[in-house]
């Protein structure tokens, strides 16, 4: 089933240009081919992005992604190398999150044992859930099983932040989030702050990295 998608993108996309080469009503797309591989959190396993990356071209694999992935901090080229950490999903812990817990943003929660251990090891598509809730071109990041990029983390608010896609490009705000949101280390707030390729993005203790599905491609490649 993995191999029939490729196939039928390569057909779709024989002799179109790259990912920044795309007509504006692809890159305002929030619904591709990945999106019936999503978890319930809204992630994509390291295992997956290898096949399409061994198993097709650059273009190709750039046209599978799609759009934008935001890629946990461990996730650098060391690791790709090494091998895919275990999944949230594949866990089966039951925690109560009612209250977000305060914490200090020098504290290294990713060593501690928990639902939050393999948030740096986390690949989130900026693609669509087939059964998502939340409105199209928006994606939602919170602790809670609704949100489209869930955080099993107490240091992640229930409602944290939020990505919005207009005209092609992707926006970031904070939804008042009790351990906020940063980007390149400055503080976001309330009003939408354009996101760049390569831009880092800290959602309490735990950082992730914007990346062009061309660097994600790139990323693979050492």
């Amino acid at each position: 089933m993995v191999k029939g998608f490729l196939n039928r993108v390569k057909q779709r996309i024989k002799g179109e240009a790259d990912y920044s080469a795309m007509s504006q009503a692809h890159s305002d797309s929030t619904i591709g081919p990945l999106s019936s591989m999503l978890g319930p959190s809204g992630r994509v396993t390291l295992a997956s992005l290898k096949y399409f990356f061994h198993a097709s071209g650059r273009e190709d694999f750039i046209e599978f992604i799609q759009n934008p992935v935001l890629a946990g901090s461990a996730l650098n080229a060391e690791c790709f190398m090494a091998g895919e950490h275990s999944d949230e999903d594949s866990v089966d812990k039951h925690q109560k999150m009612n209250k977000t817990q305060i914490v200090n943003l020098d504290d290294q929660l990713s060593k501690r044992s928990g639902p939050g251990t393999s948030l740096p090891y986390a690949i989130y598509p900026l693609i669509k859930r087939t059964n998502a809730e939340s409105p199209a071109n928006t994606f939602t990041i919170g602790r809670t099983k609704k949100s489209d990029m869930s955080m099993k983390d107490m240091a992640i608010s229930k409602s944290h932040a939020v990505i919005r896609l207009s005209k092609g490009s992707f926006f970031i705000e904070d939804c008042g989030s009790t351990n906020g949101t940063r980007l390149n280390g400055k503080r976001v707030k309330d009003t939408p702050v354009l996101l760049r390729d390569k831009d880092v993005i800290a959602l309490g203790n735990y950082e992730f990295t914007f990346l062009s599905p061309s660097s994600l491609h790139d990323l693979l490649c050492m």
